[in-house]
């Protein structure tokens, strides 16, 4: 039987109970119909998972019964995605969480269609992170993906902590994903427990050549994923699953 999955912001021990988000309570109740006595699985702020059941009694709650394995990958990956237009990003975030993204940071790339002033993006990211927050319950994971505000490509390329960079761009023929993720497998080992690893791809237009300077500059591998075009919403999430499969998570 399914076992449904809830996110509570109390950590958990044998027999203590926590208190249902809303949005948790309403699938639970009113969509899954599940009832009192119920198996469901919360997930605590420390990424803990708690196999569980519905208690009786408002709010709704849930108590511990038995601690569960996480679910999370071995390898931490963020997908510098460079800002789509329309709704492509909640794509992005809903199906990179499924396929096990850490952390997704919409970037301000030179080719970015959609510019949106300061309210709507902050509507937007509350959205993603809803998005993200869903699709983390439907894919049994024990951690929401963090989904930051919209930086820049020079900002994110600062940060010290990647083991590394891919950045697929049409224009490179020299060097495969594939030949890439090999070598990083053999050299790290599978799985790549601890790895850290930064997606970047472009918005519909693609980087520009300036951008993919600054990333090699910054240590990025820089490499071809075939001769087929992907749409942005599309090779993000692919790229992710290569990642996660080849350094030791997907099965």
């Amino acid at each position: 039987m399914f076992v449904p999955h809830v996110f509570v912001e109390e950590e958990l021990a044998v027999g203590g109970q926590a208190t249902l988000a809303p949005d948790d309570a309403h699938h639970l109740l009113r969509v899954l119909r599940r009832r009192p006595g119920d198996r469901v699985v919360a997930v605590t702020p420390a990424g803990r998972r708690w196999l569980s059941q519905l208690a009786a009694g408002t709010p709704p709650r849930v108590r511990a019964v038995a601690p569960l394995p996480g679910s999370e990958p071995p390898v931490h990956v963020t997908l510098g995605q460079g800002l789509p237009k329309g709704a492509k990003m909640e794509e992005v975030v809903r199906h990179g969480t499924e396929v096990g993204v850490s952390r997704f940071v919409p970037v301000w790339a030179a080719r970015s269609i959609s510019r949106p002033r300061d309210a709507a993006v902050a509507r937007r990211v509350e959205r993603w992170r809803r998005i993200a927050r869903e699709a983390a319950r439907q894919a049994q994971r024990s951690a929401v993906p963090r989904v930051d505000p919209p930086a820049t490509l020079e900002a994110l390329l600062a940060e010290a902590a990647w083991d590394l960079i891919l950045m697929p761009w049409e224009e490179e023929e020299a060097r495969g994903l594939r030949q890439e993720l090999e070598a990083r497998a053999a050299a790290w080992g599978r799985p790549a427990a601890g790895r850290r690893v930064l997606i970047l791809i472009g918005p519909e237009g693609g980087w520009e050549a300036e951008e993919v300077e600054a990333a090699r500059h910054a240590g990025a591998r820089v490499v071809t994923l075939g001769p087929r075009i992907l749409r942005t919403e599309t090779a993000g999430v692919l790229v992710a699953g290569l990642v996660l499969h080849a350094l030791g998570d997907l099965g």
